[in-house]
């Protein structure tokens, strides 16, 4: 490092004596190191034809592979030819309604079949597929559809949802109605390669969601694979080719693009995609039993959520017969690694990327024994990766920069957004004059250069945080708290618990006495769970740093009190006893702190601790509920009587009732009616 120091200065001495240069622009990095980190850490690219979408391609797979199985979930298989025709039949009704080129259709679904026939059948029509979140706030969904106008919006057995849209101009169609047995013939394509894909909206720092738009040309580049070997830094040929992959779980939130790896990589290289349905993917028993019972040899998901499954030990004992797993959306804890290796062979791979780039940028292989830093890897064929200083000069190997991404994946901006997009995709003073390196994106995430060319994340320039994968503007939530008359200040922060989980706490001045439940249930009609604050802290005034910016360390530090939480009322049977307990457990609370009134939304609940709940309740009082059920008797006094009711009429293994329907002659299917699924 010394050495280094000292090559930055003489480069500087060197080029001191440039008058008509500003000092902004004068290099202190040597120039044999520029090259390096530009070239050579940047040197896996394959000019290939850029005439190739991945509708295109299926089509070809479907076409070579017609009996090959292309989705199970649960019961159904459906192969690549079925898969064929059925797409191609939505796909000439998406085009009688007038969808072509560039158009926005919303998809809101339980996790089925149907939904990857609706975004193959947008595609193949001309449009773009946008998947919406069906347990978004029907405020934020409406907004959504607002920024879209869309021509059509596709849904499957979200029908309550539809309901609830206030403009009912809208035209909907159900995917389990339609007739796939007419019209499903092959069906022109009319795309070309920038054209847009998909949308997928994410936080956005005005208080509102903004839809990053990401092109055909930029999802098959990373979905593609080479022939002329492994050694190409591909994501096929690093996951799927080198292991010989067939079978992939598809768990992820579709609103979330690793859902990419599972759903269309698969698709363009006729791997199995193993869908695991709202009721399998939230039951960590029945999960491992699927991965089982249909040889599941790839997983890919957020590290949060992997270590939920890793507390399971049925999973465990599922993950000998994984090949690989790949980790991404967040920080890759290192312990997580060594648990993953302690009982399975499988290989870890930890990802990064924006989703205004095609889902990952960069991977890394994971040998934690030889290599105990975990750093993000190297940047995937055909994107670039530059670590700038505030000038956009090029900064030296172990010397901490802004991450800019550049090359084949950098999207084409947010829809309605020119400033912002103009903002956040800046000219590349280093592009060669190919038209795909033109624009690189800036990430707001700090990073450095490894001598080895592999890149060290060093966390957010911003106030961006990632929580359970999903990224959050922190701005965001705090301008919706600002919606609430007599707030006068507030500030939202990320903490981390012991346990390495993140959560949020908001600080707030009200001269109006506004509680914190105030607060908490304004958010809940607004925003995702995911995004609504575990604490609520009432301050009296603004601690602030000596050149008057806020003083996030001197906030107070978030206790019990601050949760919004009812009177304490000691738990009185024996199975509210035991209840209190499994929320202590949960939640990490003392005993005497969780009464009969205590809520689960109330201490910070989401997904992943009703998940954490249904198996500790089925281990304590061998009842089997979902996490609907915890959902929907939120509190430990309504949980215990749902259990008590249970027990009273002698079904102690209790089950979720799976309602079977039927569309077609040749396609039965099973939905589970599930409420909420996971955030990731």
């Amino acid at each position: 490092m010394i050495k280094r120091i000292v090559n930055s200065f003489v480069e500087v001495i060197k080029n001191i004596d440039s008058y008509n240069r500003k000092i902004n622009e004068i290099e202190y990095i040597p120039i044999n190191e520029k090259e390096r980190i530009l070239n050579e850490f940047n040197s896996d690219i394959n000019n290939y034809e850029c005439d190739k979408l991945y509708h295109v391609e299926f089509s070809k797979i479907a076409k070579q592979y017609p009996e090959r199985n292309a989705i199970v979930c649960n019961e159904v298989k459906i192969s690549y030819g079925q898969l064929e025709e059925m797409s191609n039949s939505l796909a000439h009704y998406l085009r009688e309604c007038g969808i072509t080129r560039n158009d926005i259709v919303p998809i809101i679904s339980e996790r089925s079949h149907y939904y990857i026939i609706g975004t193959l059948a947008v595609s193949k029509a001309g449009g773009a597929f946008l998947p919406v979140d069906k347990k978004l706030p029907i405020d934020r969904i409406e907004y959504i559809l607002e920024e879209v106008k869309p021509k059509i919006i596709l849904f499957y057995n979200t029908q309550y949802i539809i309901e609830q849209i206030d403009d009912k101009n809208y035209h909907t169609y159900n995917l389990e109605n339609h007739n796939y047995d007419i019209n499903n013939e092959y069906i022109n394509n009319i795309n070309e390669v920038d054209d847009t894909s998909y949308v997928l909206f994410t936080s956005g720092t005005t208080g509102k969601p903004k839809g990053a738009l990401v092109s055909h040309f930029n999802i098959y580049n990373y979905v593609r694979g080479f022939e002329e070997g492994n050694e190409i830094f591909c994501i096929y040929n690093l996951f799927m080719k080198s292991n010989s992959i067939q079978n992939v779980l598809a768990v992820s939130n579709f609103s979330f693009d690793v859902s990419h790896i599972e759903i269309t990589i698969s698709l363009v290289h006729g791997l199995n995609i193993v869908m695991a349905d709202d009721n399998v993917s939230n039951d960590l028993n029945m999960l491992s039993q699927y991965i089982l019972d249909n040889n599941v040899e790839f997983i890919n998901t957020t590290p949060t959520r992997f270590k939920l499954f890793m507390e399971n030990s049925e999973f465990r004992k599922s993950l000998k017969i994984v090949k690989a797993v790949v980790l991404t959306g967040e920080d890759l804890p290192f312990d997580l690694c060594i648990d993953i290796h302690r009982c399975s062979d499988c290989i870890i791979y930890n990802g990064y990327g924006p989703t205004e780039c095609a889902v990952d940028c960069t991977f890394k292989e994971i040998n934690e024994v030889e290599e105990p830093k975990i750093t993000i890897g190297k940047p995937l064929c055909n994107c670039k990766v530059y670590i700038l200083d505030k000038n956009l000069n090029v900064v030296p190997i172990g010397v901490e920069g802004e991450i800019f991404i550049g090359g084949y994946g950098v999207g084409k901006g947010y829809l309605n957004r020119p400033e912002l997009t103009k903002e956040k995709f800046v000219e590349c003073p280093f592009h060669d004059g190919n038209p795909h390196d033109l624009i690189m994106y800036r990430t707001g995430d700090l990073g450095k250069w490894m001598e080895n060319g592999e890149i060290d994340y060093l966390g957010r320039i911003d106030f961006q945080v990632k929580i359970h994968g999903q990224r959050i503007e922190l701005s965001e939530i705090e301008n919706t708290i600002k919606e609430i008359e007599g707030i006068e200040y507030c500030a939202v922060i990320d903490k981390v618990k012991e346990s390495g989980d993140k959560y949020l706490v908001c600080y707030y001045i009200s001269g109006k006495g506004i509680s914190g439940r105030e607060i908490r249930n304004h958010l809940k009609s607004k925003l995702p769970l995911y995004m609504v604050p575990n604490y609520f802290i009432s301050i009296e005034n603004i601690p602030v740093t000596s050149n008057g910016k806020l003083n996030r360390k001197a906030l107070p530090e978030p206790n019990i009190s601050d949760l919004i939480t009812e009177q304490y009322i000691a738990p009185e049977t024996e199975i509210e006893k035991i209840v209190c307990k499994i929320y202590c457990s949960v939640f990490n609370i003392d005993e005497n702190e969780i009464g009969k009134m205590s809520d689960f939304y109330e201490l910070g609940g989401d997904s992943l601790n009703a998940i954490r709940m249904t198996s500790k309740v089925e281990k304590e009082l061998n009842i089997k509920i979902n996490i609907k059920d915890i959902l929907s008797n939120s509190s430990v006094f309504e949980l215990s009587k749902f259990i008590e009711n249970i027990v009273n009429n002698g079904n102690e293994i209790h089950e979720s009732k799976i309602i079977k329907r039927y569309n077609s002659k040749e396609f039965p299917i099973t939905s589970q009616q599930l409420g909420v699924y996971i955030d990731s």
